[in-house]
């Protein structure tokens, strides 16, 4: 425990369960301790907790650290976040968004805007039921489900919370942000340029209805979207209504059949509902060959350099994961004729995390499954025209 954690009578620290949240224990039972790191608005934080809605997380107290950290002790919802557990089946989504539009639409009457309404900031509860987390408190990540009136004037009301409620969905749905491309440009400046000009695609896993009220929640003028956290949460309804099972003579809503793992596009986040198993390592030598994948024909790898000749150091590269603890796996990965000024581009199978590492190691936050590629750069600049990654390193 570091001296930023607070000391709080009665309980004692567990473990982190993830960025800035904490597991503490007492003689009853577990709770979450998340510190507030950002700026945090204690007037609405405080209204909304006083509503006590059953789709707003429930918080014991709060306090602060010896440094003057904000935190709160909260129960603690160990089903994890939303973030991890996408791509799921639209019904299931279109039930998580009824919970969540009916907590907003509480918190709007109390006068209370979320600001940044995103998977990362719905937990599910024992039953699997969603709650809302983070009001008043303004997140750094939210840009792939910001509205474009709060990036261009930072004016953020209901509407702006409407379509970030939006974006939730398409990427619970889909399983990235609707605004991400995988595989493509998914710089800040890219992501801007995409929700400011609004009208996503479609998700292509959903019926007509829902994927028309999503488009409509992402408009990008906000005249355009639903007036109301209630008014889309009346609509959601009306599709869970319409797509309920019917007799065998009634009109079925057909959709779009889950792809199967084999089929399944493998850039869109991988689904949260894997087991967690301490100490996996999974090793995959296989590189994305979709005409193989769709057709149901055997992959075979050709790895070529960027000029179609001999085969590139990049496409050598072995990617292995291992399960460090419940929150966290370790990337590492190894080729011939490694140098010891030799640097490495990483990238996610999401497309939301990249970077560059000085060694061949790298330790992510990852509670459910993830891959990583890897590009090698050499100092020399001899391998420069080398634009492969290596085939993905997958852990659970």
């Amino acid at each position: 425990m570091t001296e930023e954690l607070p000391e709080i009578p009665g309980f004692r620290y567990a473990r982190p369960l993830g960025k800035n949240v904490h597991l503490y224990r007492d003689a009853h039972g577990e709770v979450a301790v998340k510190l507030l790191a950002g700026p945090a608005r204690a007037a609405e934080l405080r209204t909304v907790l006083e509503l006590g809605h059953p789709g707003i997380v429930t918080v014991h107290r709060a306090g602060r650290t010896g440094a003057g950290v904000l935190y709160l002790v909260m129960k603690h919802y160990p089903n994890g976040d939303l973030l991890t557990a996408a791509p799921m089946r639209f019904e299931r989504a279109v039930d998580i968004g009824v919970q969540v539009a009916d907590a907003l639409h509480a918190a709007h009457r109390a006068g209370v805007v979320h600001r940044d309404v995103k998977p990362a900031n719905v937990l599910l509860d024992e039953h699997g039921n969603a709650c809302l987390t983070d009001f008043g408190v303004l997140g750094r990540d939210r840009l792939p489900w910001t509205a474009p009136e709060v990036l261009t004037s930072g004016s953020h009301g209901v509407r702006a919370d409407v379509f970030s409620l939006g974006a939730t969905l398409w990427h619970l749905i889909a399983g990235h942000s609707p605004f991400v491309v995988p595989r493509g440009n998914n710089t800040h400046a890219a992501l801007e340029q995409r929700i400011l000009q609004g009208s996503p695609r479609p998700t292509g896993r959903a019926p007509e209805s829902l994927e028309v009220l999503l488009r409509q929640a992402m408009a990008a003028d906000p005249a355009a979207r639903p007036s109301s956290a209630e008014e889309f949460a009346r609509r959601l309804r009306q599709i869970q209504h319409e797509s309920a099972p019917t007799s065998a003579t009634g009109n079925a809503v057909v959709v779009q059949a889950d792809p199967s793992p084999r089929r399944r596009s493998r850039w869109p986040i991988y689904a949260g509902t894997a087991v967690v198993v301490a100490g996996v390592i999974v090793t995959s030598a296989l590189m994305l060959q979709n005409n193989d994948r769709l057709t149901g024909q055997p992959e075979q790898v050709q790895p070529q350099s960027a000029s179609g000749g001999e085969t590139s150091l990049t496409s050598k590269v072995t990617v292995t994961a291992t399960r460090i603890d419940p929150k966290t796996l370790r990337f590492s990965w190894t080729y011939p004729s490694q140098q010891a000024t030799d640097t490495f581009t990483w990238r996610t199978n999401d497309d939301l995390k990249t970077g560059t590492v000085q060694t061949p190691s790298l330790d992510l936050y990852a509670p459910g499954a993830l891959c990583v590629q890897v590009r090698v750069v050499r100092s020399d600049g001899s391998n420069a025209s080398d634009q492969a990654w290596s085939p993905e390193g997958c852990g659970t």
